[in-house]
């Protein structure tokens, strides 16, 4: 496939940065990667300093980005690029070796893999000639049958998810299970355990069964990848920007990261961008995009007017097809507000009515419509671009979001009337590819469509502009036509740190604000941030279960487990009990267990660890309760129940000791020097106000972090806030919110912690002494909560992160300050007068410092 001009440009800029990049490798420097940038960045335009980043075993990471807008072609450019790294920084491979390809959706894992795996595909074709390399495509589960004379011969992609890599899930947790096949052949014997130890220390984050001299390598997925050093294509890279993301994938000791993505994150090292206009001019995508906010009421008008523009359009297709013999066949693409079988009533607009619409109203046949949602799929396994494939209308929720690619797309109607636009606004990027990427003899087959019900055209123009700047198009969202106008939405307001608190903070923190987190130290002594999973259920053996404690008496239940029969005849008000007689049991215990192992539902554990669990607790009922023998069908619903309540209990109990462990053995610490583990407070933040925090003489609130607060508070909180606001020894409070952008707390429960309010002390508060630079995190319980469990769990990660936070050095400033010291302190408002709690918030504010 020949590339179109921008793509030339983008192969040439990274190949140049590649280059030299081994150039500096080979003279040893120290920073690679960031002499290498300043190198390309004086040949060719690069915005922004270069981030660097450390892969698993500490060394240097070249990590960059490619920014192109959605339709630029970024899978192609992905297998150039790839070419190409086996030309200069990895030229030792010799084309072979591993490449972790990691995709965030499963639209875009199965376009991906379809196009990798086809041998006559130009994405393929590419790579086998650049490489002259027998070119191999697994999947997770087939790369068990990789064989060490394989990785050596074949250039091996090992395509994966990327929520697969974060163990959030019973399948993403095999990525780093112990595992059989072929993958052993790649570590030691068990019998030679100096090799094993040898092997941990040549590659030290490799994960280990068993501790001491006799520990062996786990034979996973995981630790073959992080002994491979693969390449990793990160395709929309944007939908990797968390930190557990990017911790999982740097531990798998890449060589280099190459993302792709049409909106890149703040902080990315962006290499090379592609403008929207370059897209335009080689004919990529069909723009402008025409906004039709349609001033009928029913959504059965709207599709009305959505069926005659594709009428229109399939006329200007058919002369297109006479002029050039190329097919377009214009589709519809139809946002609904239910899909779901049980959903359909006459409140929301449903996939199913809008279907019988069609065909009964509209003169649509059956054989043109499909239903694309997650429990129906009528598109699965079809060719769209195919000329015999029937369909003209697809309908759809959200379901075909990100990832899904049929240039015929033309035509987008929303009829969600919820007040969110966010999923209509992801289904933009859906009609912007250009059909054969050429543009016709008809200006309206270059164009994209949008209709909308009940919606003011000046709303949807502001959604559907922030849309083109998702996909990539920031400045082209200029060439967009609404139909109509109307008044604006109203505005949202953005929030910013108060210049006289940026100031503050100097050094290598630059007026930017950070707050600590748990971290751990590996085996290295580097930090790393506290992974639930990684640090604390991985130590969690379910045999260490307290089993003996079981003391579930089951005679009541068991009692009543009978059959009853009754009668009921003409005249008769109540039904007349004939006969009680014990409850046939229809399954055998082992088929209860195996139920019960089964609808254990708990992402972490295995089956195998279920049936553990299963086995050693029946094994304690058969013993407390003697007639459960043969009758365990009768009460599964309650013993599973009650399993529940013992694994949570348990896995608890396991993870508050494994955490009390890494604190004992000093592995447990704050580090805000390490950019992984630490939590920037925004600089900005975007919301839309309701009123102003006031204080009860109406003046404004002064001592907040950012200018603004607004009054969402409940009573208690509120209270909190402006408490702190007239304190002396308050420097600025930060009220916190809940959400995964907010600043929150990983104890060893799986939810994490979102504190109320994080305060900075340091005001003299009238002692002739330096200023303090003390933080306090601050978690209000209202009374309804005093004494509750989960208060009580808080109360015992605040007592963790006190005792570790008491002497690290926070954030850097001004030299006037003295004694940094970090706390967490839950504040109840008590069962009395309020004075109870702003006693004690008073006590904590002026309480000495600690040495």
């Amino acid at each position: 496939m020949e590339l179109k001009r921008y793509q030339v440009r983008v192969v040439q800029e990274v190949k140049h940065f590649l280059e030299k990049l081994a150039e500096h490798r080979a003279a040893g420097a120290r920073h690679p990667s960031l002499d290498a940038w300043a190198e390309a960045k004086r040949v060719f335009p690069i915005a922004g300093t270069y981030q660097e980043r450390k892969n698993g075993v500490g060394d240097d990471l070249p990590t960059f980005c490619i920014k192109v807008p959605t339709g630029g072609g970024k899978t192609l450019l992905a297998t150039h690029i790839l070419a190409i790294l086996h030309e200069t920084i990895l030229t030792e491979r010799n084309g072979a070796g591993l490449v972790l390809w990691v995709v965030p959706s499963d639209q875009i894992y199965k376009d991906t893999l379809a196009a990798l795996r086809d041998r006559r595909h130009p994405y393929r074709e590419a790579l086998e000639f650049a490489l002259s390399r027998r070119l191999e495509v697994w999947e997770k589960q087939d790369v068990l049958r990789l064989t060490p004379g394989q990785l050596a011969a074949n250039l091996n992609i090992l395509l994966i998810k990327l929520p697969s890599t974060n163990r959030q899930d019973r399948e993403s947790l095999k990525f780093f299970r112990d595992s059989g096949g072929n993958i052993v052949m790649h570590f030691p014997p068990e019998d030679q355990p100096e090799e094993h130890g040898n092997l941990k220390q040549r590659v030290p984050n490799l994960e280990m069964l068993g501790d001491g001299p006799d520990a062996l390598v786990k034979t996973s997925l995981a630790n073959l990848v992080r002994l491979c050093q693969p390449a990793v294509i990160l395709d929309e890279g944007h939908r990797a920007t968390t930190q557990q993301a990017r911790t999982t994938i740097e531990g798998f000791n890449p060589a280099i990261v190459v993302e792709l993505s049409a909106t890149p994150p703040k902080g990315a090292n962006v290499l090379v961008r592609v403008s929207g206009q370059e897209l335009l001019e080689e004919q990529m995508i069909k723009l402008p995009l025409n906004i039709s906010a349609s001033s009928v009421k029913s959504w059965k008008d709207c599709l009305a007017h959505a069926r005659d523009k594709r009428l229109e359009l399939a006329e200007l297709a058919s002369r297109h097809w006479q002029d050039s013999g190329h097919t377009i066949r214009p589709i519809v693409l139809v946002q609904v507000e239910r899909t779901g079988k049980d959903q359909r009533d006459s409140t929301y607009v449903h996939s199913e009515d809008v279907k019988v619409h069609l065909m009964e109203r509209l003169n649509v046949t059956k054989e043109a419509i499909a239903i694309k949602s997650s429990e129906k799929d009528d598109i699965e396994g079809l060719n769209l671009l195919d000329e015999g494939c029937p369909i003209e209308w697809i309908i759809t929720k959200s379901a075909l979001q990100e990832g899904w690619d049929c240039p015929f797309a033309y035509i987008l109607v929303s009829l969600n009337n919820t007040a969110s636009q966010q999923s209509m606004t992801q289904l933009v990027g859906r009609v912007l590819r250009q059909p054969d990427v050429t543009r016709t003899a008809y200006e309206g087959l270059n164009e994209s469509y949008v209709f909308c019900l009940r919606k003011k055209a000046a709303d949807i123009s502001k959604e559907v502009k922030k849309a083109l700047e998702k996909e990539g198009y920031e400045r082209e969202a200029a060439s967009l036509i609404a139909i109509a106008t109307d008044a604006s939405a109203p505005p949202k307001r953005t929030l910013t740190i108060r210049d006289h608190f940026r100031r503050i903070y100097r050094h290598e923190f630059e007026g930017k604000i950070y707050l600590p987190v748990f971290c751990v130290k590996n085996g290295n002594g580097k930090p790393e941030r506290l992974d639930y999973f990684r640090h604390l259920i991985s130590q969690v053996e379910v045999e260490d279960f307290d089993y003996a404690g079981i003391n579930w008496d089951l005679r009541a239940e068991l009692a009543a487990a009978t059959d009853q029969h009754y009668r009921l005849t003409l005249g008769q008000e109540v039904m007349e009990r004939v006969s009680e007689a014990e409850a046939a049991v229809m399954e055998t215990d082992e088929q209860v267990k195996r139920w019960l192992a089964a609808n254990l539902d708990y992402d972490y554990y295995s089956l195998k660890q279920m049936l553990v669990v299963v086995e050693r607790a029946m094994a304690r009922l058969a013993e407390i309760n003697a007639d459960l023998a043969g009758k365990l069908g009768l009460v599964k619903f309650i013993v599973r129940e009650k399993l529940g309540g013992l694994v949570d209990r348990e896995t608890d109990r396991l993870t508050e000791a494994a955490f009390k462990r890494l604190f004992e053995t000093k592995k447990l610490c704050f580090y805000l020097l390490c950019e992984e583990c630490r939590f920037q407070i925004p600089e900005s933040v975007e919301i839309r106000p309701t009123k102003s925090l006031y204080h009860a003489n109406a003046d404004q609130v002064s001592q907040s972090l950012y200018d603004y607060v607004d009054d969402d508070l409940n009573e208690y909180e509120r209270s909190v806030a402006l408490f702190l606001d007239r304190h002396p020894q308050v420097l600025w409070w930060y009220r916190n919110l809940v959400g995964r952008e907010n600043f929150a707390i990983q104890g060893f429960r799986r939810q994490q912690i979102f504190p109320d309010f994080v305060v900075q002390e340091g005001k003299e508060n009238g002692q002739k002494r330096k200023p303090i630079a003390r933080v306090l995190v601050l978690d209000s319980k209202g009374s309804h909560l005093k004494g509750s469990e989960d208060t009580s769990y808080k109360r015992k990660v605040a007592d963790y992160f006190e005792k570790v936070g008491k002497k690290v050095t926070w954030q850097k400033l001004g030299e006037e300050f003295e004694s940094h010291q970090f706390r967490f302190q839950i504040l109840d408002e008590g069962d009395y007068e309020d004075r109870d709690w702003r006693d004690e918030l008073k006590r904590q504010l002026e309480a000495p410092l600690e040495t």
